[in-house]
């Protein structure tokens, strides 16, 4: 857990996809701007371009230029090691600090040979670094007689560009629900609605007054329907703004760590751009 006066961040739950972190003591539109620009401007590697030289396969040339932009490649030393996208705008693609080639060429003979699925494993990548993660990926499907050369190339891209480089199919932002409680107006029907709650049921039982912080619960609409229906008077639900959860699922371009870390970093840019463009403008004293 890391603090500042009474501010913290506290790490959750982390693995290799996943990163839920409680945050206290910031305000909501700080932590949400980290969550939009997890989506929109932490880059990852993903083929931008894509040169079909020969296709006999059933798969058309713009569905294989679509399947090979969707293939997630590991980005966590593309990040440190290339060009952002925007120094790289207007570029060749045969520009080394921005591009990364990805080529495949396969062949199937018309004779005694069966057809076979080509995946992101048999992709031919200039930087060994940037992989696929899931080499399953099937991408083609090459029958007996079929051939199929393409020539692509990888980049540093934004989600805000296209949903391909996004680096997370998920980044949630969830205030902390609070409940007040009056167990003397909790009926038999309120604890049986309650059911999937134990701790509130027992607090209901107990007879008394008070309230429960429910940190770590991340579906409470079950809570406030039954605070609708068969607790009425009995239950309500609040929620605190000054205690959050982060939740980031990377789709395993990034490590998660390394997407929030990156998230920070961006927004950090940005900030230093817009003062810099305002200071750049003046002020002007009344």
């Amino acid at each position: 857990m890391a603090e500042t006066g009474d501010r913290s961040v506290e790490v959750v739950e982390l693995d290799s996809l996943r990163v839920r972190l409680r945050i206290r003591g910031y305000p909501v539109v700080f932590v949400n701007a980290i969550r939009r620009t997890v989506l929109s401007d932490v880059p990852t590697m993903a083929v931008d371009y894509a040169y079909i030289f020969d296709n006999t396969t059933a798969v058309y040339d713009e569905m294989v230029a679509h399947r090979l932009g969707l293939v997630v490649l590991d980005s966590n030393e593309a990040v440190e090691k290339y060009r952002r996208p925007e120094e790289c705008a207007g570029r060749e693609p045969s520009e080394e600090d921005c591009f990364v080639e990805v080529s495949l060429e396969a062949e199937v003979d018309a004779e005694g040979e069966t057809g076979r699925y080509i995946t992101a494993g048999d992709l031919s990548i200039s930087d060994p670094q940037v992989k696929p993660v899931y080499p399953e990926t099937p991408l083609i499907y090459v029958a007996p007689g079929q051939r199929i050369h393409v020539q692509a190339f990888a980049r540093l891209g934004r989600g805000k560009e296209h949903t391909k480089w996004s680096p997370a199919s998920l980044s949630v932002l969830r205030y902390t629900p609070i409940l007040i409680y009056d167990g003397s107006k909790a009926g038999d029907e309120c604890l049986e609605c309650l059911s999937a709650y134990p701790q509130v049921v027992e607090a209901l039982k107990s007879g008394g007054r008070g309230s429960l912080v429910l940190e770590g619960l991340r579906r409470t609409s079950g809570l406030r329907y039954c605070a609708e229906t068969a607790c009425r008077g009995a239950v309500e639900v609040r929620y605190d703004s000054s205690n959050l959860d982060l939740e980031v699922e990377s789709t395993g371009a990034l490590r998660p760590e390394k997407i929030v870390e990156l998230a920070i970093r961006e927004l950090e840019e940005k900030v230093k751009r817009f003062a810099e463009a305002v200071e750049s403008v003046g002020v002007e004293e009344s």
